[in-house]
């Protein structure tokens, strides 16, 4: 007779594990644990949930700003290894923040009360950019939230939850976003709409703001321009071949978008006028990326990744990978990573083009930091590479993370999932943001010091970088094979002594007929 264990208690308790087991990985939340994140040498610095309508699916845009008017300061006093911060948003006994001058007034008497009581004391000032992070469900849900502190600024909810959200933007003043064919601007201080009006065009991406000018794309072959100072709102053309498809990326002066067809424009920023179109060989319809002090780089669906002057239009370097390119470049200090749409991805130089590495199997850039390169591989899981070589150091699962954003902008990771999970991750001792934008200014500077600094002949032009010149060989004598030029007969010496002047020159001064006389002009009467 067959015995039956159906009931029995090790089966039952058997079954029991199986089900924790199981219940436990389909309860992962997504975040990436403590222990997790010290075994990588990274820290989590914190994670919320993201405010959406109940009936919202998933979020539909993240952006990232870096103030350029607004910053955080903290006072860091020194005794001994122990470290006290007083930071300017600290408050006082009134519950008012302290502000920067008092923040280090009190920085500066605890440093002398600690060498009071015979302790060597000394205050850092860190200036810490304010970073926005602004983020945006499919339903109008929008946040601000500081994107170094995770603190949620202020929540609101726009448009019609029954239209699509197009995207979202936020630059030192406002927060732009489009839902369905209506633009609302809101006030970074408190989420309050201050504008909002119906757009001329269906948009076909996220907007793009500098100042009171808002940049949206359009599936009209076009990017529009509205101005806040304009109360009725009347945009200006920017014409283009094809549908915009993809958020323009703003430069120092300039702005560029790519089209469906394949086209690669740039306008001014100033005033709205077509600066020129990019000559490229295939087409390109990815993103266009953006580096200061002036470079555009873009790439193109066979292969071609082309780096373009911003002011004048002209190609920097074209570097061919061979491969069809569809994402946008990622630009940190100065170096360009292309991911292929086979996931291989590729490290350039930015001054000339050309690869420093390569490396399978990742299929999107994350984050960099002053050593390390953060990606995601084939499968999802978190990838850190060395910088300089692209070697492989670690890897690890990232669990049910499916949302990641590209930060080009500072060296911390934020990743999560669609369903409002948002957590920033950073290394364990850079506890204060590094700005790949200052990482990059002194970056170009090296790179031009460099330049001036390669070697040069003693006499003559200097070589360009790469491509010494040749030695400088004396042209053949027609008259002599490879000898010497022959004697100059006026020289000194030779014309019949060593020693004896040259010979008369028939036509200086004084040689004909009149002393010093100047010569006689056969014309003149």
């Amino acid at each position: 007779m067959r015995k039956n264990y159906a009931h029995s208690p090790l089966a039952l308790l058997f079954l029991f594990v199986l089900s924790s087991v199981s219940f436990g990985q389909l309860a992962s939340t997504g975040l990436i644990t403590n222990n997790t994140a010290r075994t990588l040498g990274l820290e989590r610095s914190w994670y919320m949930q993201a405010a959406k309508n109940p009936f919202a699916s998933e979020i539909a845009d993240v952006y990232l700003h870096v103030s350029s008017t607004e910053a955080d300061w903290s006072f860091e006093v020194t005794d001994g290894d122990k470290s006290y911060f007083i930071r300017d948003k600290d408050l006082d006994n009134f519950g008012r923040p302290l502000g920067r001058e008092e923040a280090r007034k009190r920085a500066t008497e605890q440093s002398a009360l600690i060498r009071q009581n015979g302790g060597e004391s000394e205050i850092n000032e860190h200036t810490i950019p304010k970073i926005y992070m602004s983020v945006v469900s499919d339903r109008g849900d929008v946040q601000l939230l500081n994107a170094e502190t995770g603190e949620v600024l202020w929540t609101a909810q726009v448009g019609d939850p029954k239209h699509p959200t197009s995207g979202v933007c936020t630059n030192d003043e406002h927060t732009v976003v489009i839902t369905g064919i209506s633009i609302f601007i809101l006030r970074n201080t408190d989420g309050a709409v201050i504008e909002s009006r119906k757009l001329q065009a269906i948009p076909g991406a996220g907007p793009v703001s500098l100042g009171k000018r808002i940049f949206v794309p359009s599936i009209e072959n076009r990017v529009e321009v509205y101005n806040l100072d304009v109360f009725n709102w009347k945009p200006e053309l920017l014409p283009s071949n094809g549908r915009v498809l993809s958020q323009p990326v703003l430069g120092q002066r300039s702005i560029a978008w790519s089209t469906d067809r394949g086209n690669v424009y740039v306008a001014g920023t100033a005033k709205a006028s077509m600066w020129y179109r990019v000559n490229t060989l295939g087409k390109v319809i990815a993103p266009i990326a953006y580096q200061a002090p002036g470079r555009y780089v873009a790439n193109c669906i066979d292969g071609f990744v082309y780096c373009v002057d911003e002011l004048t239009g002209d190609m920097v370097w074209r570097q061919s990978l061979g491969e069809v390119l569809t994402n946008e470049p990622v630009l940190v200090k100065n170096r360009a990573y292309i991911v292929s749409r086979d996931k291989n991805c590729y490290c350039l130089d930015m001054r000339n083009g050309d690869i420093v590495w390569s490396q399978p199997n990742m299929q999107r850039i994350v984050a960099a930091s002053g050593k390390r390169l953060y990606a995601l591989d084939r499968l999802g899981n978190l990838m850190i590479l060395n910088l300089d070589s692209g070697g492989r150091t670690k890897t690890v699962a990232a669990g049910k993370v499916d949302f990641v954003v590209s930060n080009p902008l500072t060296d911390r990771i934020y990743m999560g999932t669609r369903t409002g999970l948002l957590q920033c991750v950073r290394e364990i001792h850079q506890k204060y943001p590094l700005l790949h934008i200052d990482e990059t200014a002194l970056a170009v500077a090296e790179d031009e010091q460099e330049d001036q600094n390669v070697d040069k002949p003693a006499n003559g032009p200097v070589a360009p970088a790469g491509n010494p010149m040749p030695p400088v060989v004396p042209p053949n004598n027609p008259f002599g094979g490879n000898k010497p030029p022959a004697n100059n007969p006026f020289a000194p010496g030779n014309n019949g002594g060593a020693n004896n002047p040259p010979a008369n020159n028939p036509f200086a001064p004084g040689n004909n007929g009149g002393g010093n006389a100047p010569p006689k002009n056969p014309f003149q009467n």
